[in-house]
């Protein structure tokens, strides 16, 4: 799974800026509530299956951390 197959381009922008605005300081709980939860049910269709919206988020999180920490 990759991040691209559930989020829209529009939302890994801002998931993108949500990690540069909070510093990674309750960034899960951002992306769950502002970015995923909303869109849960097209997430789940995207990815053919039902999904817990704070896993997922903690999905992106460690994208975002591994990709700023290079």
């Amino acid at each position: 799974m990759t991040m691209d197959q559930f989020l829209t381009g529009k939302e890994n922008d801002r998931a993108v800026a949500l990690y540069r605005e909070t510093k990674g300081v309750g960034y899960a709980n951002k992306v769950c509530d502002e970015l995923i939860r909303p869109n849960i049910a097209r997430i789940n269709v995207a990815l053919g299956q039902e999904n817990d919206p704070k896993y997922l988020a903690y999905a992106v999180e460690y994208v975002m951390t591994r990709a700023h920490s290079k």
